[in-house]
C-alpha cells in the first residue's frame, strides 16, 4: 500500500471521527433528522421480509399441485376489481359439465369435481363439538391425491362412495383432536348438520397459512353433498392431463368443449377460467408486486423528507462551523478536504439512521413473530443491503449541496464570521 493510500485512509478515519462527535454534540437534533431515513428504512425491511415469507408460503403451498393439474372454475382465483358482478353472471358450472370432459377431452386423465363450503359449520361426535368455523369440503376419490395430500390414518373415498354419495367422510386433524382427543377416530361417528358420517380417514396435517389453519375441515363425498345442497355456483372441477400430454393441449380441449356447452361465440370472450399452478402464482405476484412497490413509494417519501431533514441540518452546520473552516484553510486544507469532511458527516448520519431503522424492522418483525404466526417472515441479506444502500445514497444525494456550500467558502470571510 502506497504512502498516499495510506494517508487518504487516515484522512477519511479522521473525518468518520469528527462526524461522529458533530452528531454526538447535538443528538436530539440528529435523531430528529434521521427520523425520515429510520422510519423509510424500516418500511423497506419490513416490506421486503413480510413479502418474502409471503412468497415461500405461497410457492410451496403452489407446489403441492402437479405441473399437469388444472382446475376449471366460474370466477378467477385472485380477483382486482370492482365489477364483480361481471363474474357473478356467468354460466355455472356443473356435474354434466365434468361429465362432458371425462368423455370427450382425450387428453385428460382425472376429472374431479368439488365444492368448498369454507363458512364455518359446527361438527358433533364423541360427545364434543366443534366451534363454528369448520369447513365442509364435497369432494370425489380423485381429489386428495390430485390436490397433493395425503392419508395418515384410514382410507379414501371409492369412486362408488364419491358418486353414490355414502356417508363417510375425511377428516383435517383439527376437528379429530377438538372432537376424538383420545383414540382412533377411524370407524367413529360425526354429525354434520343433521347427518350422521362415518370417518374412514384422517388427511396429513396441513399447518397454517396467515394464521388460519388449513386442518379445519370435514371432507364429505360429492354425490352426499349434491343429496342435501344445491351447488349453485360453486362447483370447480380439478384436472389432471395424461402423463405425457402437453398441459397447453389438454387445457385447449377443455376450453373447447366448454365454449360450446355456453355457447359462446367467437367474438366473445371465456366465461370460466382455467387455472394452473403457473398462473396462481403470476397472478399472485402481480398483486403482491403492486402492494410492495406502493410500500417503496410511502418509503421513498419517507427518505425523501430525511434527506431534506439532513440537507437543512448540513446547512445549518455550515453556518455554525463557518469559522472553524476559514481556520481549517488558513492551514492549508483544500476545498475538496472541506467539501470531503461534510459530505462524510451526512453520509454518517444518513448511515446510522439505516442502521436504526434496520434494527428497528429486525425487532419489531421478531417480537411479531413470537406473538402470531399470522405474518409470515422471511429475513434476507438483500433487503439489509438494499436499505443500507438507500440510505447512504440519500446521505449522499442530500449532502452534496451543503459539503459545495462549505467548500466554497472565502476563508477570510469564514476567519471573520461570528
Amino acid at each position: 500500500m502506497s504512502k498516499a493510500q495510506v494517508q487518504r485512509k487516515i484522512s477519511l478515519w479522521e473525518n468518520i471521527k469528527v462526524a461522529m462527535r458533530a452528531i454526538a454534540a447535538n443528538k436530539l437534533r440528529a435523531g430528529l433528522t434521521s427520523l425520515g431515513i429510520i422510519i423509510g428504512v424500516a418500511t423497506v425491511i419490513a416490506m421486503m421480509t413480510v413479502v418474502g415469507g409471503i412468497n415461500q408460503i405461497v410457492a410451496k403451498e403452489f407446489g403441492r399441485f402437479g405441473s399437469d393439474v388444472f382446475t376449471l372454475q366460474k370466477y378467477p382465483a385472485i380477483v382486482i376489481t370492482f365489477d364483480y358482478g361481471k363474474f357473478r353472471r356467468r354460466t355455472d358450472l356443473t356435474i354434466e359439465d365434468a361429465d362432458a370432459i371425462r368423455k370427450n377431452c382425450p387428453s385428460i386423465e382425472t376429472v374431479s369435481p368439488m365444492v368448498y363450503q369454507w363458512w364455518g359449520e359446527i361438527i358433533r361426535g364423541g360427545g364434543n363439538k366443534t366451534d363454528p368455523t369448520v369447513g365442509i369440503a364435497a369432494t370425489t376419490d380423485n381429489y386428495i391425491p390430485v390436490s397433493g395430500m395425503t392419508l395418515d390414518i384410514g382410507r379414501n373415498f371409492t369412486e362408488r362412495e364419491a358418486m353414490s354419495g355414502s356417508r363417510v367422510a375425511v377428516l383435517g386433524w383439527d376437528v379429530v383432536e377438538r372432537l376424538f382427543p383420545y383414540g382412533s377416530p377411524v370407524g367413529r361417528t360425526i354429525r354434520v348438520r343433521a347427518d350422521r358420517y362415518r370417518v374412514i380417514g384422517v388427511v396429513e396435517r396441513l399447518g397454517s397459512i396467515f394464521g388460519e389453519s388449513r386442518d379445519n375441515f370435514v371432507a364429505i363425498p360429492l354425490g352426499a353433498y349434491l343429496r342435501k345442497w344445491d351447488v349453485r355456483d360453486q362447483l370447480e372441477i380439478m384436472l389432471k392431463a395424461k402423463e405425457g400430454v402437453p398441459l397447453v393441449r389438454a387445457m385447449d380441449e377443455v376450453r373447447a368443449l366448454m365454449r360450446v356447452r355456453h355457447k359462446l361465440k367467437l367474438t366473445q370472450e371465456d366465461d370460466f377460467e382455467l387455472v394452473t399452478r403457473d398462473s396462481l402464482m403470476r397472478s399472485y405476484n402481480s398483486l403482491t408486486g403492486s402492494i410492495f412497490f406502493a410500500a417503496i413509494g410511502i418509503a421513498a417519501i419517507s427518505l425523501l423528507v430525511g434527506g431534506i431533514g439532513i440537507m437543512n441540518i448540513m446547512l445549518v452546520s455550515v453556518r455554525e462551523r463557518t469559522r472553524e473552516i476559514g481556520v481549517r484553510k488558513a492551514l492549508g486544507a483544500r476545498n475538496r478536504d472541506i467539501s470531503r469532511q461534510f459530505l462524510i458527516e451526512a453520509m454518517t448520519l444518513s448511515a446510522l439512521g439505516g442502521i436504526i431503522g434496520i434494527a428497528l424492522a429486525v425487532g419489531l418483525l421478531l417480537l411479531v413473530g413470537r406473538l402470531t404466526d399470522a405474518l409470515p417472515i422471511a429475513f434476507s441479506l438483500s433487503s439489509i443491503v438494499l436499505a443500507v444502500g438507500f440510505s447512504v445514497g440519500v446521505g449522499i444525494f442530500f449532502g452534496v449541496y451543503p459539503a459545495r456550500k462549505a467548500a466554497q467558502l472565502d476563508p477570510i470571510e469564514a476567519l471573520h464570521y461570528e
